[in-house]
């Protein structure tokens, strides 16, 4: 057993040597640090151990990172560019064009176009082994790449994540005027060589119109009190306009739809949700901060939360239709005074389960929520923190409500009780236009579920399959 021990160790250190040095931190193996052969002699072990030893890449700060460098014998990075990214190879792969010398090998080439492992360059290559190659996933790449940006973003912060997502070629900051003239000229590439800028607030929102600014003010005749309630004045009123005009509003001729904005403000509430839940105290684990962000960043949620906080009162459309359901979602929530925690269809009655009511969530009720974050983030000059503090307040109950016990989904839940045995059916179409679904639980029934779409009908099959099998679980007894 200790000389199995012994050896195995022996092995892990010498795998340990053929990683580092294989050119993953732009190094190479030297054939002088191993003997001509690797056969085990008596009295010593089956491998010999590398004289490599790894040191950092390290460059001289840049001027436009001068802002993260730690202060003096704290022990803490140079600066944000300590490492050249550009040096980078895939693990166990190393680009020829660091191999220069003779007795130096490559473990391995890698040509995306031609997919040749150096074969034609002549050189010295190792066979596909594990203890010296390894085959890595796209989504473990992509996974590593998202927590170096996490990694990033919560140590150094938001700018620091920017340049980093630059660095790797993705070009989320404008490069300075003089930087990108010289850049061109001199065809350099390397980020060290670049000084990235700073995002600009786009122009005003408004449209060319004659009479713009007395148009405006007759739209948002009443949104002061709007205003008092969520906490926070707009300095430009475009956007508070802009953020509660639906697209069938024609009477508006001076700003778009709230569209635009919903797509900012949905990207904006899922970061800031998801850093507050990271940020927690209690340290979720990863599959718990997933169910809370689930359970928060969702339609249902942001469409109930309107209707809380009078929303609905200033949403400025021109469609009878979608004012209906809005009123009726309005009267349901007045109704239950309560919130749903996932994405799922709400209910009038469980008395009889084949016509049961379902109450459709108003998508323009959540669409408007989210497009008011959007106008806050550009109106306050893009700043996070002034949304947050707008919106916190409204989320607060919810998060500590969902955060000590989180909700799942009726699909999600039934199929970690029953994974093998509950099969869902195709949708089928109902003589009135609805969705229909059947949930069969092999032994224990089957189940239907009714909804104006596949993912409404899907859920109510669940949750009626959900309360019949706890229904027949047997009842523990406590003395």
């Amino acid at each position: 057993m200790e000389e199995d021990l012994e050896y195995y160790k022996e092995h892990i250190k010498f795998i340990d040597n053929m990683l580092l040095g294989s050119g993953a931190f732009g190094k190479k193996i030297s054939l002088s640090a191993f003997p001509p052969h690797l056969g085990p002699s008596p009295g010593s072990s089956p491998f010999v151990e590398s004289s490599y030893e790894w040191k950092a890449n390290k460059k001289s700060p840049h001027p436009q990172t001068a802002a993260y460098q730690s202060e003096p014998g704290s022990g803490g990075p140079v600066s944000a560019e300590e490492f050249d990214y550009s040096s980078w190879d895939a693990m166990c792969y190393l680009d020829p064009s660091k191999a220069g010398e003779e007795e130096d090998f490559v473990v391995g080439f890698w040509n995306p176009s031609e997919e040749n492992l150096g074969v034609e360059l002549g050189k010295q290559t190792i066979s596909y082994d594990l203890h010296t190659e390894q085959c890595i996933a796209d989504k473990s790449i992509a996974d590593c790449v998202e927590a170096l940006l996490g990694c990033y973003l919560t140590s150094c912060g938001e700018r620091a994540a920017q340049m980093f997502l630059c660095s790797l070629g993705l070009k989320v900051l404008p490069l300075e005027q003089g930087a990108a003239a010289g850049a061109a000229q001199s065809g350099r590439t390397a980020a060290s060589d670049l000084c990235y800028g700073w995002l600009k607030i786009p122009p005003r929102c408004m449209l060319d119109h004659p009479d713009a600014e007395h148009t405006l003010n007759h739209l948002i005749s009443g949104f002061e009190n709007f205003e008092r309630k969520i906490s926070y004045t707009f300095q430009n009123k475009a956007y508070l306009l802009q953020a509660f005009t639906h697209a069938s509003y024609h009477y508006n001729t001076i700003t778009d739809c709230y569209q635009r904005l919903e797509f900012l403000g949905d990207a904006i509430l899922d970061y800031l949700i998801t850093k507050h839940l990271y940020e927690d105290p209690r340290q979720h684990s990863p599959g718990v901060l997933t169910d809370l962000r689930s359970a928060l960043v969702n339609n249902t949620i942001f469409a109930s939360l309107a209707v809380k906080y009078d929303y609905h009162k200033y949403f400025k459309a021109i469609s009878p239709e979608l004012f209906h359901v809005i009123d009726d979602f309005v009267q349901f929530q007045l109704e239950k005074n309560e919130m749903q925690g996932m994405d799922s269809e709400l209910r009038r009655s469980e008395e009889d389960e084949e016509k049961e009511e379902d109450i459709e969530v108003p998508k323009a009720m959540g669409d408007i929520f989210e497009s008011l974050a959007g106008a806050i983030y550009m109106d306050s000059g893009m700043s996070l923190e002034t949304v947050w503090q707008v919106y916190y307040p409204m989320m607060r109950p919810l998060i500590e409500k969902f955060s000590a016990n989180v909700p799942r989904s009726p699909v999600r839940e039934l199929l970690e009780m029953e994974p093998e045995t509950a099969k869902f059916s195709p949708a089928e179409r109902t003589y009135d236009g609805k969705v229909r679904v059947t949930v069969e639980v092999v032994g224990k029934g089957k189940f239907k579920g009714v909804g104006r779409s596949y993912r409404i009908a899907k859920s109510a099959a669940a949750r009626r399959a959900l309360r019949s099998l706890k229904a027949n679980q047997p009842q523990v007894q406590t003395s």
